[in-house]
């Protein structure tokens, strides 16, 4: 083989090599957009197996909270996905190696545009593996947040607005009377925060929360949740996102 082809060849398995880099790592590594945990598994083992971190997970999916806990068949999402649409928007999450300047091309839109949409984001040349970024129309209008009475859930996977409102004992309409950024009540995605209207018997488990904490709020014992939460085994042990009835 002479060398002017040998160069050629060696050109092109560096190309080819770049290009296969920059795939999202955890795409490269066959998880695809989400994971389901499997009996065994740890935060770090699925970070190990799909090409990310820890962090990245914790950022990509808020519901784990603080701690390290999480349950078979829970599925996790994965750095380089987006997460459905709302009205024109929707979430992506951040892989490794983007940057506001690139998404911005990515998605036809502006860094300003997406800074305006994610106050969170303080710095346009900072952005985190894992970091939920809202992507919008650079002509639209952010939606308002949803208002701050009621209790947040997080949508899963496979929820509708029914599926939500029979969980909570109430009605879709009401949910959409407290969540006006809803414009399609047809369309919600994974991670989506939805507020649920005050005074239904069920309640949300948030970061920091306990058994005993959550029996306070709602002038009730510990007991009494256990029993009107059966599938509550150990009292020790509840979730962030976890739906508690709590009368």
């Amino acid at each position: 083989m002479n060398a002017k082809k040998f160069l050629q060849l060696f050109i092109l398995a560096a190309v080819l090599l770049a290009s296969f880099a920059s795939t999202s790592a955890a795409f490269a590594a066959g998880c695809g957009s989400s994971v389901i945990v499997e009996s065994g598994d740890t935060l770090l083992k699925i970070a190990n197996r799909c090409g990310t971190t820890v962090s990245a997970l914790k950022l990509a999916n808020p519901q784990i909270g603080s701690g390290n806990l999480i349950y078979p068949g829970q599925s996790l999402n994965l750095p380089g996905t987006i997460l459905g649409s709302d009205g024109g928007y929707f979430i992506y999450i951040v892989a490794r190696g983007d940057s506001l300047k690139g998404l911005a091309v990515r998605f036809g839109t502006t860094v300003e545009a997406l800074l305006a949409a994610n106050p969170a984001i303080t710095n346009p040349n900072v952005i985190y593996e894992g970091q939920q970024v809202k992507v919008y129309d650079p002509q639209n209008t952010p939606p308002p947040p949803p208002p701050p009475s009621g209790q947040a859930y997080y949508v899963q996977r496979g929820d509708t607005l029914r599926k939500i409102a029979s969980k909570f004992s109430t009605t879709v309409d009401a949910i959409l009377r407290v969540n006006p950024q809803i414009s399609n009540p047809n369309v919600i995605y994974v991670g989506q925060a939805i507020t649920i209207p005050a005074g239904v018997a069920t309640y949300v488990v948030q970061r920091g929360d306990t058994l005993r904490i959550i029996a306070n709020k709602f002038g009730t014992t510990v007991e009494n949740l256990q029993r009107l939460n059966p599938d509550i085994r150990n009292a020790n042990l509840i979730y962030v996102g976890q739906v508690i009835n709590v009368q």
